[in-house]
C-alpha cells in the first residue's frame, strides 16, 4: 500500500532528510535535503495535511491509487490527526542545473505518537522542482508498504547523473528523447519481460520498489528480484513526462498492467531517468504501485 492510500485509510506517509554532497558545480543535493527537512518538520509540528499543503507544488502529483493533484486531495483531508509520521533518506540525486531532484528512503507510521509500536512501514520516493522564487516544492510523491525491515539505515548514498555538454540546449528534443526512452522500455518489457527490461535499461545503481518488498538496489538484484516475483510481461503506458532544464534528469509515470487477465490500470508506475555524457537515458528508479483489489462481498 503506498503512502497516499495509507492516508486515505486514516494513516499517513511522507518523505525524507539527508546530508549535503555535490554532484556538479552549482548543483548541490543539500537543497533537496533542506526542503525535505522543512517538510518533515512542518508535518511533525502541524500534521500531515498542513505539511503537504505547504510543501506540494500547485500541480504536484500524489497517487491514490492513480495520479491526482495532491493539493486538491489534501484539502479534503481532515486536520488534527495525532499520529507520528517519520522518514529519512538513503538515496538522493539532483540535476546538474539544480532544477530537479529526487530522493527515497524508509518511512514509518504510528497511530499514536506516544506509543512505541510502529503500525506501518514502507519506502517513499519524491521528486522536487525548483520554483520561480528559488524555493523547492514536491512535484511528485509516491511509495509502497512492506513489513518490518528489522534494521535501521542512516547512511545516505547519492546517485549522480554525469551530463554531457548541450543536453539541455534543445528542450523539446530532450523531452522527446525521454519519452522515447520510456516507450522503448515499455516495448521491451512487453516483449521480453520486466526483469530483462531492467537489465537492459537500468543504471548500475538502479533502485526498484515493489509493494510488500524492501528496496532492491543495483541492476542485478533488481532483475533477479523482479523475476522471483514472477514479473514477466508487462504493458506500460506513459501518461506524463517531465525533464530538468539541464536535460540530464527526468521522470515519467503511467499505467502498468501485468498478466493476460489483468484489468486496465491494475497498477501505476513512476520512472526516474538519468542521462550521462553519452546522451543515453538510463533508468535510475522504478516504483510500481498496485491498485488495491476491491473487498470481497460477504
Amino acid at each position: 500500500m503506498n503512502r497516499s492510500l495509507l492516508i486515505n485509510a486514516g494513516l499517513a506517509v511522507l518523505l525524507l532528510a539527508a546530508t549535503p554532497a555535490f554532484t556538479a558545480p552549482g548543483a548541490d543535493p543539500a537543497v533537496i535535503v533542506q526542503a525535505e527537512r522543512g517538510f518533515a518538520s512542518q508535518v511533525r509540528s502541524q500534521g500531515v495535511r498542513a505539511g503537504f499543503l505547504a510543501w506540494l507544488a500547485p500541480t504536484g502529483v500524489v497517487f491514490r491509487p492513480g495520479p491526482v493533484i495532491g493539493r486538491t486531495s489534501y484539502e479534503k483531508q481532515p486536520p488534527g490527526w495525532n499520529g507520528l509520521l517519520a522518514w529519512h533518506p538513503v538515496r538522493a540525486a539532483i540535476s546538474a542545473d539544480g532544477s530537479l531532484g529526487w530522493s527515497t528512503g524508509p518511512w514509518t507510521w504510528k497511530r499514536d505518537s506516544t506509543q512505541k509500536k510502529v503500525d506501518a512501514f514502507g519506502e517513499y520516493m519524491s521528486v522536487w522542482r525548483k520554483q520561480r522564487d528559488g524555493t523547492y516544492k514536491a512535484v511528485l510523491d509516491c511509495g509502497i508498504g512492506h513489513g518490518d525491515p528489522a534494521r535501521e539505515e542512516r547512511d545516505v548514498v547519492y546517485s549522480t547523473p554525469v551530463p554531457g555538454t548541450g543536453l539541455g540546449s534543445r528542450p523539446l528534443a530532450a523531452r522527446q528523447s525521454l519519452y522515447l526512452a520510456d516507450a522503448n522500455f515499455a516495448k521491451f518489457a512487453a516483449a521480453e519481460g520486466i526483469p530483462n527490461a531492467i537489465a537492459r535499461y537500468g543504471a548500475d545503481d538502479v533502485v526498484v520498489l515493489r509493494e510488500g518488498s524492501q528496496r532492491f538496489t543495483g541492476r542485478t538484484l533488481a532483475q533477479d528480484s523482479t523475476r522471483a516475483r514472477r514479473e514477466y510481461v508487462a504493458k506500460l503506458m506513459s501518461n506524463a513526462q517531465y525533464i530538468a532544464d539541464s536535460g540530464d534528469l527526468g521522470y515519467t509515470y503511467g499505467s502498468y498492467v501485468t498478466g493476460t487477465m489483468a484489468a486496465p490500470d491494475s497498477a501505476y508506475y513512476v520512472h526516474v531517468w538519468h542521462r550521462g555524457a553519452a546522451a543515453t537515458w538510463r533508468l535510475a528508479f522504478q516504483v510500481v504501485m498496485p491498485v488495491p483489489k476491491p473487498a470481497k462481498k460477504k
